[in-house]
């Protein structure tokens, strides 16, 4: 890996762990949702939550359970919400 894709890695870190709090946050308040919805939910970007949602299933934090009609693109996509046998270590 490129020692500039390493340091760029490490500014964002704790970004990242921000995200992932205010997605986990807005799964709770809204229970599931596509990425739209997570990011309508949380005050954050489409792309900013797209992005951590791979991390957050990798890391057992959150678990596909649907699939919707997305009413801007017309497409599939997944719907997300807390992985419930993880949940207690989530708050």
């Amino acid at each position: 890996m490129k020692s500039t894709s390493i340091e760029a890695h490490e500014s964002i870190k704790q970004d990242k762990s921000r995200l992932h709090r205010k997605i986990l946050q807005a799964l709770r308040k809204i229970n599931k949702g596509s990425f739209r919805d997570i990011a309508a939910a949380a005050g954050l970007r489409e792309s900013q939550v797209w992005k951590r949602l791979s991390e957050l299933k990798s890391s057992g934090s959150i678990q596909e359970v649907d699939t919707k009609k997305c009413p801007v693109t017309g497409r599939s996509v997944t719907v997300w919400t807390i992985n419930q046998s993880n949940q207690l270590t989530l708050l």
